[in-house]
């Protein structure tokens, strides 16, 4: 395996973080905490930080291995086959829900007239074609990315920055469900990190400063989020906002480019395509090299049988079936429940091991 750079990696943490606020985490803010979501992205992220530093020691324990290998090492043959097809598992459910999403927003906000099947097969042959060429064309990919994004955002946020009203963040309300918007932003924001336990430490360039740039990337993740959010409550007041299927998507149609608005709202909007299209790719690398470890096999065959899977899930379920999930909070109750039973778990087992070592 061709060695990652910390950009590279930060990169993915990025969209890691990113990929769930169309349409799922942002949706669920609102409609918990209404014009004081804010509030809840800035407690959400402070709160992030637990899970994150479990990714971050999980990462640094034996930093030769992925995590497939590490809970082998950890739970034995057996019982670690077991926690890692669970967490395989997972990690397809996640791929469904955002692939789902990608092409309901897709077919809805642009491709109304086009058959669902050829948006999906569209959006399905890069992300096999990624998956196929491996880790370190994924990254490279994913960096050029976030350089393009980082320049969309700054565009964006200057212009639309001039737009917001204040008095649509009034009045603070303490009625607020607060508890799941908290739970909304880790679940949705920073519990899908676990993905990068896929790549081994040892496999990163200058890894003594790897930690550094998790959390320095995370940072920036935060606010990108916090910033989008605060734009589109500050333009469109509360109702407005609920109003709205996708009013992250509807905000940028405020945007204007040199006294030209035609579509560019579209070109700003490809940010968040990115985001959920390199989560899927790192998603669907992460199950695949899991079922070669366990099967022993190094063909192809796999990913085409969970890219099948995932086209036949966006075919089959009702396009508004996350969205009904949303509405009573299931849905992040499922990625918190994920966290506490496998990554607390792995944290004191390994603090076990450690402890029986040393004795």
């Amino acid at each position: 395996m061709k060695k990652i750079t910390n950009l590279e990696l930060g990169s993915i943490i990025y969209f890691l973080t990113n990929a769930f606020f169309i349409g799922i985490s942002f949706n669920s803010l609102i409609v918990n905490l209404r014009q004081n979501a804010y509030i809840g992205v800035l407690i959400g992220g402070v709160l992030g930080i637990i899970p994150l530093l479990f990714y971050i020691y999980y990462f640094n324990y034996k930093p030769k291995l992925s995590i497939n290998e590490k809970n082998i090492c950890l739970f034995g043959k057996k019982l670690g086959n077991i926690i890692n097809i669970l967490i395989s598992l997972f990690t397809l459910f996640l791929i469904i829900i955002l692939f789902s999403n990608l092409v309901t927003f897709i077919q809805s906000d642009y491709l109304s007239k086009t058959p669902l099947i050829l948006i999906i097969i569209t959006f399905i042959a890069p992300i096999y074609y990624s998956v196929y060429t491996g880790l370190k064309s994924i990254c490279r990919t994913s960096l050029i990315f976030l350089f393009l994004i980082i320049l969309l955002s700054l565009f964006t946020d200057l212009s639309l920055s001039v737009q917001i009203d204040i008095n649509n963040f009034k009045p603070l309300s303490f009625e607020s469900n607060y508890i799941y918007g908290f739970i909304s932003y880790v679940s949705y924001n920073v519990i899908p990190l676990y993905l990068i336990n896929i790549i081994p430490k040892y496999e990163i360039v200058n890894n003594n400063k790897t930690n550094k740039y998790i959390v320095l990337f995370y940072i920036i993740s935060f606010f990108s989020i916090l910033v989008n959010l605060v734009d589109v409550i500050g333009i469109f007041g509360i109702n407005l906002s609920l109003l709205y299927k996708y009013p992250e998507f509807q905000i940028l149609k405020k945007v204007s480019l040199i006294g030209l608005s035609s579509r560019i709202d579209s070109i700003i909007f490809a940010k968040w395509i990115f985001s959920i299209i390199i989560t899927i790719i790192i998603g669907m690398y992460y199950i695949v090299e899991t079922s070669k470890s366990f099967f022993k096999e190094k063909n192809n065959i796999f990913l085409t049988i969970y890219c099948f899977i995932v086209i036949s899930f966006a075919l089959l379920l009702p396009n508004d079936l996350f969205i009904n999930f949303l509405s009573i909070n299931i849905l992040s109750i499922i990625f918190l429940i994920f966290f506490i039973t496998i990554f607390i778990l792995l944290y004191f087992k390994i603090n076990n091991s450690k402890k029986i070592k040393s004795n």
